[in-house]
């Protein structure tokens, strides 16, 4: 790991690797596990999972998937720059006011989560006359957003006249929680919906929700964390999925220290003992939480080595002390998490959960892609 070999030396001291032939085998994976019938929808907010959108995006459709969801319309257009039309777009966070025409150009589909947003695209969607596309998306529990249940009863026929309902949607609450009752109860509340559109498809299971068994599966599965093969993602049953991204920083610089001396901001650490520090590439601005500080650990040749002192924006100590001073030297890589390091565990030490961390990869990583054995630079 120490030596790990990349196409050319990255041109920072951070860098991810995204196994795109594992992403495709969690995709494959589902499809062939799903109810007889459902499709495999991708949901590729926030950068695909801090994975890159174009490259996971293009492999996926590739796969046969053919319904991606974005949380945000700058998202959805990105992705429509690189995906054939016979694709179907969605944006989650619902429809802004003045977004109609964007939407209406690029031939997106808003996620309508309230009455006036359903008045409003139907009213455009006359002015038009054209019966664009739409997805209704109702709240079963969850509290967050889509149409409450009062708000569902009075919708009628008339009020999404001039618009074409392709699907229908819920999110699961308690996903993680397979014994959490309400997941059966929001699963009761989505099958009454149903019954009122026959027409559109039919999707409440995010990746969790896969897990619950067939009964949630309706017409369409939402995958997200599950294409990463996060293990967090699997909350009961086999883990089979493969991992799909690592994360790698570089050795930028090691300092001796003596006993009674502190490292970083604040004076967080003091050594107990005469020590080695290894000074690393990568900081809180690149998505290395600050609350690791202290707590978080690297992984370098079977070694677990502390994070010891405050998490800087662009810099983060760990003490190499157990290994032989022979072994790790400036510009060697250490991993931050992937084969040795399970970002579950990352995410355990950090007091969150895998989502964060890796929404929150930034852009100064230098990402590696390896497809059939073979690793390439994203373009």
């Amino acid at each position: 790991m120490g030596k790990i070999s990349f196409p050319h030396p990255p041109s920072v001291p951070l860098a991810l690797i995204i196994d795109l032939d594992a992403v495709a085998y969690n995709y494959r994976m589902f499809c062939a596990h799903v109810k007889k019938g459902t499709l495999c929808a991708a949901v590729l907010k926030a950068n695909a999972y801090g994975m890159g959108v174009k490259e996971v995006t293009s492999r996926l459709y590739q796969e046969g998937c053919r319904h991606f969801f974005m949380a945000h319309l700058t998202e959805a257009i990105e992705i429509k720059s690189f995906l054939s039309q016979d694709s179907f777009i969605y944006v989650l966070n619902g429809l802004r006011r003045g977004d109609e025409d964007v939407y209406a150009y690029y031939n997106l589909i808003p996620v309508l989560g309230d009455p006036h947003q359903i008045h409003t695209w139907n009213t455009f969607c006359q002015k038009k006359q054209q019966y664009l596309k739409a997805a209704l998306q109702f709240d079963t529990g969850l509290n967050r957003t889509g149409l409450s249940v009062k708000a569902a009863q009075g919708l009628g026929l008339l009020q999404i006249s001039h618009m074409e309902i392709i699907c229908i949607m819920s999110h699961l609450a308690c996903t993680y929680q397979p014994s959490h009752p309400m997941n059966e109860a929001q699963r009761i509340a989505f099958d009454a919906l149903r019954k009122r559109f026959p027409f559109a498809l039919g999707s409440l299971a995010n990746s969790g929700g896969f897990f619950l068994g067939q009964a949630h599966h309706y017409d369409m599965i939402r995958l997200g964390l599950a294409l990463t093969g996060c293990r967090t993602a699997v909350p009961h049953g086999d883990y089979v999925l493969k991992p799909a991204i690592k994360a790698y920083a570089q050795v930028l610089q090691i300092n001796d220290i003596a006993p009674g001396d502190s490292i970083g901001y604040d004076a967080t650490f003091v050594a107990s003992r005469a020590s080695r520090i290894a000074t690393l590439g990568v900081g809180y601005a690149d998505g290395y939480l600050r609350c690791l500080g202290n707590r978080g650990e690297v992984c370098f040749e079977g070694h677990k080595l502390p994070v010891v002192g405050r998490v800087s924006m662009d810099l983060l100590t760990v003490d190499i002390t157990q290994v032989p001073s022979n072994k790790i030297q400036p510009g060697d890589w250490v991993e931050l998490f992937g084969d040795n390091l399970l970002i579950d565990h990352l995410a355990e030490r950090a007091e969150t959960i895998p989502w964060e961390i890796l929404t929150r990869l930034g852009s100064r990583f230098e990402r590696f892609y390896i497809s059939q054995k073979q690793v390439k630079e994203a373009v």
